[in-house]
């Protein structure tokens, strides 16, 4: 039986929860494409993004980040949920951007507004945003263990130059890796910290606010090194770190073909426009 709840007891909010690299389960088209053809275009638009920030350049790639969202048919749930000093922080920043003295400049009664650097300020912001959410729908498209192959078979032409190509794809596989379970185990740590018994009038001595620390600082080297190990076994277990970017990836398709011609021509139409 589920315990009665108090009809004027306010609905609990949901703790924060990041969800990035974890899969969307899903057969759209998005989902089928190659992942070095996702990290082409995220690469292509980033670069975009980064040479010419301007309001044109953000609508065409939030339309172009929106579309993939809409025919990946990913759910609002996949979206993470962020604390809300993240958003007190962001309100905070564009309130120190406001008092800059770009024109033009508005007077909120004895107060001057600069909607120059407002303007400024929240284009960054929310091409930054755009690029973070394509990113992510990499990530909720794409099985993690096709990423190295692809990063494999896009580096070959730079092996020519003898660099450390095979380095540096294991680095990124095993951070992609990684940062799935390293999330997983900071949430499993804060909800012991929570379900810890702590004194009330301890937590009020620095001494308190320190041997604290000090015990999470431990504890998370601890499970890290934990993870680490168990890590290596299996790493080790299929064939050692040569193996990692040996994987089936899938195949480059007339799909992946249209899709970078159609991403393409808008990147440089785009830069064209910049340009001029």
């Amino acid at each position: 039986m589920t315990a009665p709840t108090n009809p004027d007891t306010p609905p609990r909010r949901r703790q924060p929860e990041l969800t990035f690299l974890r899969l969307v389960p899903g057969d759209s088209p998005v989902h089928r494409l190659w992942p070095g053809t996702k990290l082409i275009v995220i690469a292509e638009l980033a670069l975009i993004g980064s040479i010419a920030p301007s309001w044109v350049t953000l609508g065409a790639v939030a339309a172009l980040v929106a579309i993939g969202l809409l025919v990946a048919r990913i759910p609002l749930g996949a979206f993470p949920r962020l604390p809300r000093v993240f958003w007190y922080l962001l309100a905070f920043g564009l309130f120190l951007n406001s008092l800059a003295s770009d024109a033009p400049v508005v007077h909120i009664g004895p107060l001057p507004v600069s909607l120059g650097a407002l303007s400024v300020a929240l284009r960054l912001l929310l091409l930054g945003l755009v690029l973070v959410v394509s990113a992510a729908l990499v990530g909720w498209t794409t099985q993690l263990g096709t990423f190295a192959p692809a990063l494999a078979k896009l580096t070959r032409p730079l092996r020519v130059l003898r660099l450390p190509i095979d380095e540096w794809i294991v680095a990124i596989a095993l951070a992609l890796r990684c940062l799935p379970l390293l999330i997983d185990e900071m949430r499993t740590l804060a909800a012991a910290r929570r379900l810890r018994y702590r004194d009330p009038e301890q937590q009020k001595q620095l001494r308190g606010a320190v041997i604290e620390i000090q015990d999470l600082v431990s504890t998370a080297m601890i499970v890290s090194l934990r993870r680490a190990h168990d890590l290596a076994d299996a790493i080790t277990a299929r064939g050692g770190i040569g193996a990692i970017g040996d994987g089936h990836d899938g195949d480059f398709g007339w799909p992946d073909a249209a899709t970078l011609v159609v991403v393409t021509a808008i990147v440089g139409a785009l830069l064209f426009v910049a340009l001029r």
